[in-house]
Parts: C-alpha cells; sequence; structure tokens
C-alpha cells in the first residue's frame, strides 16, 4: 500500500510539473507575440479603409460573356459597372463664398449664376477655384494652352487615363510637316508616346495628353493623333492572374496538444 502511495504521489508532482512547463511556454510566447504587433500605423487604416470600400462596392449588372479563341473557349457570368473616377484637377465655380452652376433662364434663355438654393449671383463676382483634396478652395486660373510641351514616356503610362477626347495635330507649312516627321519618327522608333502634363482649351478645365503617329493604311501619309485626359483610371475588381494565385482560407485545425508522457 505504502508503494502505491508513493507512486501515486510520484506520478501527481511530475504532471504538475509538466504542466507549468507548457504554462511558461505560453506565457513566453504571448509576451513575445505582444512585442512583435505594431501599433495601428496609418498604412493598416488605409488597409482598413480598402477593405471597407471593398465591402461597399455595388453588385453590378450581370451578363454573360462568350469568347471563342485559338487555344481558348470561354463562358463566364459576369458582372460590369462603369467605372468611377475624378477629375485630376477637380474645380468648381464660387461667388459669395458658394457653389455656382450656369443656368439659362426664362424663354431668351438667359445665362445666369445660381447656387444650390436657387439664389442668382452676379457674374462678375464669380471666380474659379480649386477644391482641394483636404476640402480647401483655392483661385486658380486656367488659360488656353500656347506652347505644348512633350516628353518621351513609355506607352503603358498612357494605359492608366481615361479618355476624355481625341484631337488631330499636323502642320502649318511643308517646314513645320518636317518637325513633324522627325517627331513622329523619334516616337516609332524609341517605342514611345510623346506625354502633355498639362493642357487646356480654357473654360476652367485642365487635362493631360498623350501623342501618337498614326500611319495611313499605304504607309505614305501620317497624322498625330493626341488623346486627352482628366480622369485616371481606378480599378477597383482585382482577380487572380493565376490559379492557385489567391490565398486559400485555411481549414481549422487540430489544436496541439502538449505531449504529457
Amino acid at each position: 500500500m505504502s508503494y502505491r502511495k508513493r507512486a501515486r504521489q510520484q506520478y501527481v508532482q511530475e504532471r504538475k510539473k509538466v504542466l507549468s512547463s507548457v504554462e511558461s511556454k505560453v506565457k513566453r510566447a504571448k509576451q513575445a507575440q505582444k512585442q512583435k504587433i505594431p501599433r495601428p500605423s496609418v498604412a493598416v487604416a488605409k488597409e482598413e479603409e480598402k477593405e471597407e470600400t471593398a465591402e461597399a462596392l455595388s453588385k453590378g449588372q450581370p451578363a454573360t460573356l462568350h469568347y471563342s479563341g485559338e487555344a481558348a473557349k470561354v463562358t463566364a457570368k459576369i458582372r460590369y459597372e462603369t467605372m468611377k473616377t475624378e477629375p485630376l484637377v477637380k474645380t468648381v465655380h464660387m461667388a459669395d463664398g458658394k457653389i455656382v452652376h450656369m443656368k439659362y433662364v426664362g424663354p431668351q434663355k438667359q445665362l445666369v449664376w445660381v447656387d444650390d438654393e436657387g439664389k442668382e449671383h452676379d457674374k462678375k463676382d464669380v471666380k474659379l477655384m480649386q477644391q482641394l483634396k483636404d476640402g480647401r478652395f483655392v483661385p486658380i486660373v486656367i488659360s488656353k494652352t500656347k506652347d505644348i510641351h512633350v516628353e518621351p514616356v513609355d506607352p503603358r503610362v498612357m494605359d492608366e487615363f481615361q479618355p476624355y477626347s481625341f484631337i488631330e495635330i499636323w502642320g502649318e507649312d511643308e517646314g513645320d510637316e518636317d518637325a513633324l516627321r522627325s517627331f513622329a519618327y523619334d516616337l516609332i522608333m524609341n517605342k514611345k508616346v510623346g506625354a502633355v502634363e498639362k493642357f487646356s482649351h480654357g473654360f476652367g478645365k485642365a487635362y493631360v495628353g498623350f501623342m501618337r503617329p498614326v500611319l495611313s493604311k499605304d504607309g505614305k501619309t501620317f497624322t498625330v493623333e493626341m488623346m486627352v485626359s482628366e480622369n485616371k483610371k481606378k480599378h477597383r475588381r482585382w482577380m487572380a492572374a493565376e490559379k492557385g494565385f489567391a490565398e486559400k482560407k485555411k481549414k481549422p485545425e487540430e489544436p496541439e496538444i502538449p505531449k504529457m508522457w
């Protein structure tokens, strides 16, 4: 009997020792984890905002895509929506501290400036303002572009912008056509497009521009085309480019039990 009692006491003491060891490991792991976890940063906040934005995206319009190519034949249920963009330079007209809009009134279609409450404002008090990201309004002047400064850039830069319109460009005389011919040849040979940082027709709107030469079908003549844009595209519906590339949800695993013996 005494032997059994001693054996039981020895087993109980040994088990307490094992549990104590496990608890100490857990405690050390928690302390190490606390040290590794940084305080919330601006980057983390932005990621959370992205997740919230992603959750708030509309479902879009349903359709079925059909494609038959050389190596693939595809039928897929899809969703689509118009891309949401904002002007590169957001401008408004203001008078007496209020945003105003042009409006034609009366049988004679007289042009007047009115605010959101319907109150008319004198034309001489209307000023063009830029609305900054922080909500402030600053007065600006956007005049018609007379000197167009062009620099060569990678054509992929052009893909980031949403076209607003296209402008055709040609030389006034033979000498100017020769200059444009050299300009077009340099872009083609170096596989570039001509980027214009600022372009405007006036009227309170500013654009960026991208020039490229366009050859006729027989290759004997050419013209220069400029795409102007006031918006930068923003893609929000990303999909994995390869199967298995997207992070898969991990299945819940069995808890790890410390070895007791």
